[in-house]
């Protein structure tokens, strides 16, 4: 029991993130208070960043400003992941500012032409028990159905939705991009909010298939950051673990759609006791083993954290160097790319495959992602 009870403490600190405080997320006096959904980020020249509230909780569009969103240009979301204290917190929520570096991770791609929305879930995602959050992702039958947190620590049904997350952020989603003419989606996800990316683009995929939705809709990339995925079969999944349904949904999608689907490792969360490994999707997906060695070997919390800002900030560089390195330590370039946000989709898919992953050998001492190598290395 003391194992299984210190390894959620650390699971807690791991999962939690940088924040900052939109005014759009103010609590309206006299009014109980909940605010989710899609935010679209603008990011000024001097790397000041705002996010404005794309659609209302009905999935009505009530932004129209081409700063923000414009119909014509590839977009990108992001979707995070537990939040236990946030709302007690001033209901603050994560940006896109990475302090080892002193820069604003969505402007390069802002400077190329980007769409960059993040949704947030985060009242949801406030429980102490990271399972009662990982639930509402999936369904309304998990044990605390679809209360939300308010900034008094209490918890609220009011104004709980009749769908889950996963529902509820593809309706939007959908709804919003319903115009979009770029041919270019891209949905990324943090920790536990991996599922929340792959479940939404699951139903675009399954809405694609059945002719409801537009196939210029259809994610082609899916980036999984240091994902996480408890263990244990679940009620609202007809006994499936979390992994394996994500899993499952991920074979469909590249079967189907020949979604590009990368898997960022960058911390030992699922090494927690609490946490499904997963190796069986490993051999799907592009894995790439990020060693950030320039932060502490026992931080695990800051490692997690840094996935997101990592693959955010790798957008302003060319992808790393793919290296092989022989028996006797010599290091030759392959002269292919490995893994970045810079990577076009169909690269990804080259490195889909059963018998490789990429390691990374240089750049482990610096957050900067300019000097990265992979070494590319058979399982």
């Amino acid at each position: 029991m003391q194992k299984n009870k210190n390894s959620h403490n650390i699971i807690k600190s791991v999962m939690l993130g940088l924040v900052i405080t939109l005014s759009s997320f103010a609590q309206a006096a006299g009014e109980e208070y909940l605010n989710f959904g899609l935010h679209w980020v603008n990011v000024d020249n001097n790397g000041n960043e705002t996010q404005e509230k794309g659609v209302d909780h009905n999935g009505n569009i009530i932004l129209d400003d081409a700063d923000y969103y414009d119909s014509s240009k590839p977009t990108v979301i992001y979707f995070h992941g537990w939040k236990s204290g946030m709302a007690e917190d001033g209901y603050r929520v994560e940006d896109f500012y990475f302090d080892d570096v002193d820069a604003n991770t969505a402007q390069a791609w802002k400077d190329q032409g980007w769409n960059v929305g993040i949704y947030h879930w985060g009242q949801f995602a406030d429980e102490s028990e990271l399972k009662d959050a990982e639930a509402k992702i999936w369904s309304v039958q998990g044990d605390k159905g679809m209360r939300y947190r308010l900034d008094d620590g209490s918890y609220s049904t009011e104004q709980a939705p009749d769908q889950s997350i996963g529902q509820l952020a593809f309706e939007h989603i959908t709804t919003v991009l319903d115009d979009n003419t770029s041919g270019n989606i891209r949905l990324v996800g943090h920790s536990l909010g991996n599922q929340l990316a792959v479940v939404v683009a699951k139903k675009i995929n399954d809405s694609v298939n059945d002719g409801s939705v537009s196939a210029s809709l259809m994610p082609g990339r899916v980036d999984l950051l240091d994902p996480f995925w408890s263990q244990g079969d679940k009620s609202y999944l007809s006994g499936d673990w979390t992994g394996k349904r994500v899993r499952t949904y991920i074979e469909d999608m590249i079967s189907k759609q020949n979604t590009a689907v990368t898997w960022y490792k960058t911390s030992a969360i699922f090494d927690l006791w609490i946490g499904d490994q997963n190796t069986d999707l490993e051999k799907h997906v592009a894995l790439i083993n990020n060693r950030f060695w320039y932060l502490s070997s026992v931080a695990i919390a800051d490692k997690h954290v840094h996935a997101r800002k990592w693959y955010f900030m790798s957008m302003a560089y060319d992808a790393p160097e793919e290296v092989t390195i022989n028996w006797w330590g010599k290091r030759s370039e392959t002269g292919y790319d490995a893994a970045s946000a810079t990577s076009s989709d169909n690269h990804i898919r080259t490195m889909m495959n059963d018998d490789e992953q990429w390691d990374q050998v240089e750049g482990r001492y610096t957050a900067d992602p300019s000097d990265d190598q992979f070494e590319v290395k058979d399982y």
